[in-house]
């Protein structure tokens, strides 16, 4: 479930941020080289820990001296940390970090082996910062040490300062609970020092080479957002927009006082490229959707911190290069990757003339490579070959379908290879709600999970339904008081029903699963379309809109505009009585569909109460629930037992209800786990 501020969203935790390098002795790897995967008949069950592998690596990212790279594998049951010089091999890492409940997040320091990590306490949001030093001899002590001090404070960071890499700008409510502000924290003394108080309710911010806010956005609370600037030291205001709208920010020139940020603004329906002339106040568009299709997904900078490259993703990415350059040069990548995948360039190292580019596949993990331009060399970063055949999993489209009010839903449909008629479904929305899936195996965190249920011989639907963001702010926005009865929930209704009318689903075996907001339209299929499901999961799902928002802490207040506007405010008594008719929970006795509760104990967007709540009133009437509780977990499970018992338990809970295969042996120790999770509904 996410709230609508960078800071809570976690978009400060920056993974593996890839850096400029100069690699030796590795070799190229392409869709051309051979894959060692597992190899079975075509009609095989590829088993659970094959693709929730805990031996894949993600988050690869090389150290700014170009002499090491590290990544993020499970060790000790989550994900960790490990190094390996940058002209080792995968089987050379060693792990850094030894967390029970892992780490969330690193960024490479400009100082030499300095790594900082970002971590929070089993999953209750509170992120903290830490730096860790190591030696050449990786086998020697590693030193590690805390650098933010209060453990109900979540620090963000920002940057590192260019004049002085000892100092990190931070984000932080550190000395106001119930305010954002900006701080520059000293690396060695731990001395944090306020540099900005945002009394103004920042949600956005532009920080200059030198750590001060120089830009600023604030969400108001009809869902509008005021731009200002910073001018002789006082915050200027430059324009509000209309109700939802907003910034982000990309770059600023100091020079020639422009910044360059994406905006749906003065009449603009998608999210574009503009340049502000910070003096006369002036936007002009850079660069939009030729197509007209999506929002602005990606924006790449020449040398000359013009626009380079710009990106945007319909039901697949597009590239635009804006000179011939970089277009001959995007064509050369290309012509590596022999396979569909999308490639795009997350930045440009100009100085040595290196793109660092991430290939995407339908059906195996992102790999990150390196394009030396002068060579033409496509250098490797540990990607690893497949460890399930491609073959095994399911087929990944992009497909459209027309809602009843005759409106084009973008969707993804995962389909087994081997019977593609009369299949049981599963819909799978989205979390957020303002998010969307995409089409990449690892881009999203449910796609792994749409290949192990076709596996299992069944389509799983993805549906980008309005309320999603990407496709333009009209159709973010038609979600706005549409939960659970309106155009939300019927545009996953009408691509069931698409998926019957093309044979492609049998309407007795339809199943809904979600996390966060994919978790509430389940729970909302269950009780608003009861005939419709015969099986459903929520996964740290609330159960009600008014206690979902009446449990976050007050500082967020000031950054729900967007959840005012779209879902209520209970403190509104209107607001209050409409979210009351959209909750799950006031529609119990509706309940049919056999239904699975999964929650995680220290969940602190959608607390225990929501799945406690609706478990404990649906077994006083003795319906069939199923509850699975992981007290070391918060708002979706990280470590990898639990994850791999809770797949399980979907797996047998969805071939129980709607007929499809499961795993024919399972560990006993997962076996066991999952025992440890599931709750006594009685005793609740």
């Amino acid at each position: 479930m996410t709230k609508n501020y960078s800071l809570i969203k976690k978009s400060i935790i920056s993974m593996a941020v890839c850096t400029g390098l100069l690699l030796t002795g590795c070799g190229t790897t392409t869709d051309s080289t051979p894959t060692t995967t597992v190899q079975a008949p075509v009609n095989a069950l590829v088993p659970v820990e094959a693709i929730f592998d805990k031996s894949e690596i993600n988050g690869v990212s090389i150290s700014k001296d170009n002499q090491w790279i590290a990544f993020m594998r499970v060790h000790e049951g989550a994900q960790n940390l490990f190094l390996v010089p940058h002209d080792g091999s995968l089987e050379d890492a060693l792990p850094v970090t030894n967390y029970k409940d892992g780490i969330d997040g690193f960024r490479w320091s400009a100082n030499k082996n300095e790594v900082f990590i970002f971590r929070d306490h089993e999953g209750n949001e509170n992120n903290q910062i830490f730096s860790l030093n190591f030696t050449s001899d990786l086998r020697s002590p590693i030193s590690v040490s805390r650098l933010t001090a209060h453990d109900d404070v979540s620090y963000g960071l920002e940057s590192q300062l260019s004049a002085d890499p000892n100092v990190l700008v931070i984000e932080a409510n550190h000395d106001d609970r119930g305010r954002i502000d900006l701080f520059h924290l000293d690396i060695n003394t731990k001395k944090m020092t306020n540099v900005f108080e945002n009394k103004l309710g920042f949600n956005a911010q532009f920080i200059n080479d030198d750590g001060k806010a120089i830009l600023g956005s604030n969400m108001n609370r009809d869902n509008s957002s005021t731009l200002h600037k910073l001018v002789d030291g006082k915050w200027v205001k430059v324009m509000t927009t209309e109700p939802g709208e907003s910034f982000e920010f990309y770059s600023f020139d100091k020079e020639a006082n422009t910044a360059y940020m994406s905006a749906d603004i003065q009449g603009r329906d998608k999210q574009e490229l503009l340049l502000i002339n910070l003096k006369t106040d002036k936007i002009s568009t850079a660069h939009k959707d030729p197509l007209d299709q999506s929002d602005l997904h990606h924006i790449v900078f020449g040398e000359d911190n013009k626009p380079l490259i710009v990106s945007y993703y319909g039901g697949r990415l597009r590239n635009y290069p804006l000179n011939d350059h970089a277009k001959q040069t995007l064509a050369d990548i290309r012509s590596n990757f022999n396979g569909d995948a999308d490639v795009l360039v997350d930045k440009i190292d100009h100085e040595k003339n290196q793109w660092h580019i991430s290939v995407s596949s339908p059906d195996r993990p992102k790999r990150k490579f390196v394009y030396a331009a002068n060579n033409k060399t496509l250098i490797d970063l540990l990607n690893q070959m497949p460890k399930v055949d491609p073959s095994l999993l399911g087929e990944r489209r992009s497909i459209t379908y027309t809602a009843t009010d005759g409106q084009e839903i973008q969707a993804y449909l995962t389909l087994p290879r081997t019977s593609q008629v009369d299949l049981p479904l599963i819909v799978l929305p989205h979390g957020g709600p303002w998010h969307r899936d995409h089409w990449g195996y690892s881009s999203d965190y449910f796609v792994p999970f749409a290949h192990f249920f076709a596996n299992r011989g069944y389509a799983v639907l993805q549906p980008n339904f309005r309320g999603s963001l990407g496709f333009g702010k009209s159709f973010t926005m038609q979600g706005e008081r549409n939960w659970g009865t309106g155009v939300m929930q019927q545009d996953l209704t009408d691509g069931v029903k698409y998926l019957i009318e093309q044979g492609i689903a049998d309407p007795e075996r339809v199943g809904i699963m979600g996390a966060s907001y994919g978790g509430y339209a389940a729970l909302a299929g269950t009780t608003f379309t009861p005939d419709l499901y015969q099986a459903a999961i929520s996964y740290v799902g609330p159960s009600s809109l008014i206690t979902l928002v009446e449990s976050w802490p007050e500082v967020y207040r000031p950054y729900l505009g967007t959840w005012f506007k779209a879902v209520g405010d209970p403190l509104i008594e209107s607001d209050r009585k409409d979210m009351a008719s959209r909750s799950p929970i006031n529609f119990v006795d509706r309940i049919k569909t056999p239904l699975m509760l999964i929650q995680g104990a220290n969940d602190p967007r959608v607390t225990q109460i929501e799945s406690d709540n609706i478990a404990r009133e649906l077994h006083k009437t003795g319906r069939d629930v199923e509850y699975i509780l992981a007290k070391d977990e918060g708002h979706g499970f990280k470590k990898h037992d639990n994850k791999v018992a809770t797949v399980i338990a979907m797996e047998t809970f969805f071939a129980k209800h709607l007929g499809g295969n499961k795993s024919q042996s399972v560990d006993k120790k997962i076996k066991a786990h999952l025992t440890s999770l599931k709750v006594d509904t009685s005793k609740l």
